[in-house]
């Protein structure tokens, strides 16, 4: 468990669930548009960000890892830039497991083995060769488009679901469909070299205090033999709002290297 939330949470997800697979065409019926179109599009995408100070949020989730299934219900929440707390629970609210990500540390508690884990932020980047930052995750985990700044120049179309936008990003080669309100509704990240690859799928939209989020999100995650498949249904939304993100490891709990 706590091996599958490093890998899972460097690749932008806390924890969700397996189900079938969504369909989006990234090819069919695109048509090319100037680069001043490409432009506005790329400004309208950041324009339309998700923006928060504070993000709290409740889902009802499964997990498929491998060929194990888990029925969870994961609670997150989020300081903008400084902290990602994620508590899971399992049958009849007791927690399993609880997670704490700040721009310096990750920290994992595994309640089922009495056992911790504490290692430097850093420590994710073997899994993605440096590639996604705490940013990124955050950006990831509410249904935002990860920063393109370091990307070259994307490939841009229209298509009858919106906006078809493709490219590299250092390491990694992504593809995103964005809706006509420019908000995603399909990520899909490769890391060829280091045999990883994420697809998100965002769905059913829903307006809190003025801000859309996806309340149903499905992702799945390929790291060498190790498979994440999951899904996100959140019952409950909260933005800036003061947090608490109680983390303490029990004194008789073992650490794990």
């Amino acid at each position: 468990m706590i091996k599958a939330v490093f890998v899972g949470v460097i690749w932008g997800v806390a924890l969700s669930c397996t189900t079938k697979k969504s369909t989006v065409t990234m090819h069919a019926g695109e048509k090319e548009v100037s680069r001043t179109e490409q432009s506005r599009i790329l400004q309208q995408v950041a324009v339309n960000q998700l923006q928060f100070t504070t993000f709290s949020g409740r889902a009802k989730s499964k997990i498929t890892i491998n060929q194990d299934d888990y029925d969870v219900t994961a609670t997150i929440r989020m300081e903008q830039d400084k902290a990602i707390w994620i508590s899971v629970t399992a049958l009849m609210g007791i927690e399993i497991g609880r997670v704490l990500i700040t721009p310096d540390s990750v920290n994992v508690i595994n309640r089922l083995q009495s056992a911790y884990v504490s290692k430097p932020f850093g420590y994710l980047h073997e899994f993605t060769r440096g590639e996604l930052s705490f940013s990124d995750l955050q950006q990831l985990l509410v249904g935002n488009v990860v920063d393109l700044q370091a990307a070259k120049r994307p490939e841009l179309r229209i298509n009858d679901q919106g906006y078809a936008i493709r490219g590299r990003r250092n390491e990694f080669a992504y593809s995103l469909q964005i809706n006509a309100d420019y908000r995603p509704t399909y990520i899909r990240l490769e890391d060829e070299i280091g045999n990883q690859q994420m697809e998100t799928y965002y769905e059913d939209y829903q307006s809190y205090a003025e801000h859309e989020f996806p309340n149903h999100m499905k992702i799945s995650i390929r790291a060498n033999a190790w498979k994440l498949q999951s899904e996100m249904q959140f019952s409950r939304i909260v933005y800036d709002e003061p947090l608490d993100m109680p983390f303490r490891v029990p004194v008789k709990y073992k650490e794990i290297q």
